[in-house]
């Protein structure tokens, strides 16, 4: 009850301090991202995620090369070994990371905030478990399952939450009961964090009745979306895996990742930050040829440029970009087919596409479609069909064995 507790307060800071880094860095009081972007003028639209990145690059190579921070993975994979991460893992370090994390987001570069909340949820389950002395056997699990409490506050994501721990931080063996954790830890934040959202979804749906045309809509964007995942998980593996070394050229490595992103933002508003608002730009769009060009936009720049932050050294998450990604891919389907004389949903297939590509970078088709259908509050109809989508996208999309 009280890792549920704190990763709902966590979730709730996590909100304020993203909003007032996006205030900071735009100077703009109100409005989401993009309208902070397009009210902000063309240098600050440009020097915001550049120097957003070079201040966060500054601290991040501080941080490195002082010991670096212990990660949510590597205490749920530990033994408990004197020595071993969760006895070095802490508070402050988690914390300190977490908050750069967001800054990185506020100031406009584009990599995902879930590691965030995650990350200093699992820290104080950890801290609140050595003091009540629990279970070592159980403390991989209340770790996990508080990091998928901190998603599921961030976004009003219960269930998505608790899919996401068990699914994605868990390991094989803690799963099965894993899951009578991950659930209610899950519910408690994300009630904690109605403090804050007064439980209204993350994201607008708008209506998407069930039509033929609309069903032939998400059955184009799921292949689509599938192979989108498929390139982009390729391409942010090539990039973390060759990404910069922790030195001096950190800081100008990711400014210079920002500025890029800045530049482009000049032509997509849509395109700064960890993709959230990328995916309501897609769920509202019109059926016109300006909106296609822009969902294509998205498309194409979205996860070049989150690769680039991510080669440069930035520390992030990929579950937003992914599912702007496939929401962009859907939509651009279902505009299409609009602009050649049907009339499909517009979000239904965003919706469709948003699963099928978070699935396939995060190799959790549970995961995928839940998340995404949680934080829309989307039709009931589309559920089934997306679970369905999003397993066959990760098998079909699964790495041969070498």
């Amino acid at each position: 009850m009280l890792s549920g507790a704190a990763a709902g307060l966590i979730g709730i800071a996590m909100a304020y301090l993203l909003e007032g880094f996006e205030w900071l860095f735009y100077g703009v009081e109100e409005g989401s991202l993009p309208e902070r972007v397009a009210a902000a003028p063309a240098w600050r639209r440009i020097a915001a995620p550049a120097l957003g990145g070079l201040l966060a690059g500054a601290l991040w190579w501080w941080e490195r090369s002082t010991g670096g921070v212990v990660s949510v993975e590597q205490v749920v994979a530990d033994s408990g070994a004197p020595g071993s991460p969760s006895r070095r893992m802490g508070v402050l370090r988690p914390f300190g990371d977490a908050a750069v994390q967001v800054l990185t987001v506020g100031a406009g570069n584009s990599v995902g905030r879930e590691g965030a909340p995650r990350l200093a949820a699992g820290a104080i389950a950890l801290r609140l478990s050595t003091i009540l002395r629990i279970d070592r056997a159980w403390v991989p699990v209340l770790v996990a399952s508080a990091a998928g409490a901190g998603l599921a506050a961030m976004y009003n994501a219960p269930l998505g939450g608790a899919a996401y721990a068990v699914e994605i931080v868990m390991l094989t063996g803690m799963r099965r009961r894993g899951a009578l954790l991950a659930v209610p830890l899950s519910a408690l934040a994300t009630v904690v964090s109605w403090w804050r959202s007064g439980g209204r979804p993350s994201l607008v749906m708008p209506a998407a009745p069930l039509t033929a045309q609309t069903l032939l809509a998400c059955l184009m964007a799921v292949p689509v979306a599938a192979i989108l995942g498929w390139l982009a998980a390729r391409v942010w593996t090539w990039c973390k895996a060759h990404r910069l070394p922790d030195s001096w050229s950190l800081p100008l490595a990711i400014g210079g990742a920002g500025l890029a992103t800045g530049t482009a933002s000049l032509w997509l508003p849509e395109l700064p930050g960890n993709g959230r608002d990328a995916f309501q730009g897609a769920l509202a769009s019109p059926a016109v040829p300006a909106a296609l060009v822009a969902l294509l936009g998205v498309v194409v720049l979205k996860p070049l440029l989150t690769g680039a932050t991510l080669g440069a050294g930035a520390t992030g998450g990929l579950l937003a970009p992914s599912f702007a990604l496939g929401a962009s891919g859907g939509a651009a389907i279902a505009v299409g087919l609009s602009l050649a004389g049907m009339s499909p949903s517009v979000p239904a297939a965003a919706l469709m596409g948003a699963g099928t590509t978070l699935a396939v970078t995060q190799r959790a088709p549970v995961f995928g479609a839940v998340f995404v259908w949680e934080i829309t509050q989307g039709p009931v109809w589309i559920l089934p069909p997306l679970l369905a989508a999003c397993w066959a996208a990760c098998r079909i999309t699964r790495p041969s064995p070498s």
